[in-house]
C-alpha cells in the first residue's frame, strides 16, 4: 500500500525567534500525521479504546528528527509518511518527510511505535498488532 500525505499551513505560532520552525513542532507534527494517516486508513484510536478498555494505543518508544532546511512562517509544508514497517520485537517505524513548495526537504524524521495494552496488573506492554490493523496500514 502507498503512504500518505498531508499539507499544513506554518502558522506564525510555530516558529521561534528567528523565524524558523521550532524545532519541537516536527516532533509534534510527526504525531498529528500518525493520527491523520491512521485515521484515513479507517483505524480509529478513540473508537479501539472504547471497544477495548484496556488499549492503550500505539504509544512513541524513540522518535528522532533531521533538519535539512529552514521552514518559515507562512510556508504550506507537505508532509510525507511511509506505511509502518516492522521493527525489532513488536515495535514499527514510521519515517516522516516534510518538503517545502518547492520539493526540497525541509526535515526528516522516524518514528518507533508499540501497540499497547495494560495487563491486568496495569502495566503498559508491547503485544503484536493485530492483523486487520496492520493489514489497513500497511
Amino acid at each position: 500500500m502507498s503512504g500518505f500525505t498531508r499539507q499544513f499551513l506554518v502558522h506564525w505560532n510555530d516558529c521561534d525567534p528567528a523565524g524558523i520552525v521550532f524545532h519541537a513542532n516536527f516532533i509534534r507534527w510527526m504525531d498529528e500525521g500518525f493520527t491523520d494517516f491512521s485515521r484515513s486508513r479507517g483505524v480509529d484510536f478513540v473508537a479501539l479504546q472504547r471497544a477495548e478498555p484496556d488499549f492503550r494505543g500505539a504509544p512513541l518508544v524513540d522518535v528522532r528528527c533531521a533538519f535539512r532546511a529552514p521552514a518559515r512562517f507562512g510556508d504550506v509544508l507537505t508532509h510525507a509518511i511511509d506505511p509502518p514497517r516492522p521493527g525489532e520485537g513488536r515495535a514499527f517505524h514510521l519515517i516522516h518527510r516534510f518538503l517545502l513548495v518547492d520539493g526540497s526537504l525541509a526535515a526528516e524524521g522516524e518514528q518507533v511505535r508499540i501497540w499497547g495494552r495494560t495487563g491486568p496488573d496495569g502495566v503498559l506492554r508491547a503485544v503484536p498488532m493485530p492483523a486487520d490493523i496492520a493489514a489497513k496500514l500497511g
